[in-house]
């Protein structure tokens, strides 16, 4: 046992040799204390810790986004970049990671607390990550985040998709032809915005389309091409429905896009909010983009497409998701029985009675 020294601020201290021959001092201003810090040196010395690292949050951060995310999508990289710019990095960017506690963890949730979900979400697995990833180094010893947690928001459900009446309504209001035939693949194949963009001519053929190529904006207006899709269950093969056909011989093709910038490349992001602008100009609810690609799902659900045929046509990555979509189409099926079974619970002869 090392020799136990009493300080002048009533302090005992005791001097600790790790494995690598440095030696340490500990403190305690109880020998309880002295003999609990004694034992989480030596705990991180035994699991292969630097002991007295004093690399930062933000230091680690950066690194771990230079190897860890250095091969993911441009648009993923940028939203983990904020998640650390705009909410980790102002409150514990600047401590040293060994020095980050739970309750530095639960402040940062909670400054987001108010925020959407999805944003909570994307701040709660960055912050994991970086933690995660820094123990697997043997920088820290336990990991902060094991207990981080979302705000759910009570909210009412808003629409969520269009029917079938209500989405050719739309179709047939538009005069644009541009918004037009956008709306028409989200809403008859399904295409997700950024797919929708990256469609050329080329990719359409006499039955059918293939979806192998996006347009996102990364970097605020400008479009960025590329044939790195959200997933790899997000390249495949669409029938292309006859309604669509139709919008689609109806369409000019003078350029490569099917949906066009004026100068023939691909949307801006300003530019899809103009051809947005036009789409919503003729609704009498709000609408969004993802709601004409949720409406191809519940076409697919009440034309009796099966569940795995379903996410394949969605291409979606795992059969969860689109599960969770039928399950809640299922539901709303099981409401609709409720005048069937008054029906059958009151007989027409006790209602005379």
């Amino acid at each position: 046992m090392a020799k136990l020294k009493k300080r002048k601020d009533g302090r005992y201290q005791r001097k600790v040799t790790l494995s690598d021959g440095r030696q340490k001092i500990v403190y305690g201003r109880t020998l309880a204390e002295l003999n609990a810090a004694e034992d989480s040196l030596r705990e991180q010395d035994r699991a292969g810790l630097q002991v007295g690292d004093h690399t930062l949050v933000g230091e680690w951060a950066k690194i771990w986004l230079d190897t860890y995310k250095h091969d993911v999508r441009q648009s993923t990289r940028r939203g983990y970049q904020d998640a650390y710019n705009l909410h980790i990095m102002p409150l514990i960017g600047s401590m040293e990671l060994q020095d980050v506690r739970p309750v530095h963890i639960r402040r940062v949730m909670s400054d987001v607390s108010g925020k959407s979900v999805s944003l909570q979400h994307k701040v709660k697995i960055t912050l994991q990550q970086i933690f995660r990833t820094a123990r697997q180094n043997h920088l820290i010893l336990d990991d902060p985040t094991i207990d981080a947690k979302e705000t759910p928001h009570a909210r009412s459900r808003g629409k969520e998709y269009l029917t079938l009446a209500e989405g050719k309504a739309l179709l047939l209001a538009l005069s644009d032809p541009r918004t037009r035939v956008f709306c028409a693949l989200c809403f008859y194949c399904g295409l997700r915005r950024s797919e929708a963009l990256g469609l050329q001519w080329a990719d359409i053929g006499p039955a059918s389309l293939i979806v192998g190529r996006s347009v996102t904006f990364p970097d605020g207006n400008q479009p960025f091409v590329s044939v790195e899709l959200k997933t790899s269950a997000a390249h495949r093969t669409l029938p292309v429905p006859d309604a669509l056909r139709a919008i689609l011989n109806q369409t000019p093709r003078s350029d490569q896009y099917v949906v066009p910038a004026a100068n023939g490349g691909p949307l801006t992001k300003t530019g899809f909010s103009r051809l947005w602008a036009k789409a919503q100009q003729v609704t009498p609810y709000h609408i969004h983009a993802h709601m004409l690609r949720h409406s191809y799902a519940t076409s697919l659900y009440h034309a009796g497409v099966d569940l795995r045929t379903a996410q394949q046509l969605l291409g979606h990555s795992s059969i969860e998701m689109t599960a969770r979509i039928y399950t809640h189409l299922e539901a709303e099926d099981g409401l609709r029985v409720g005048g069937k079974l008054d029906a059958y619970f009151t007989p027409a002869t006790e209602c005379g009675a």
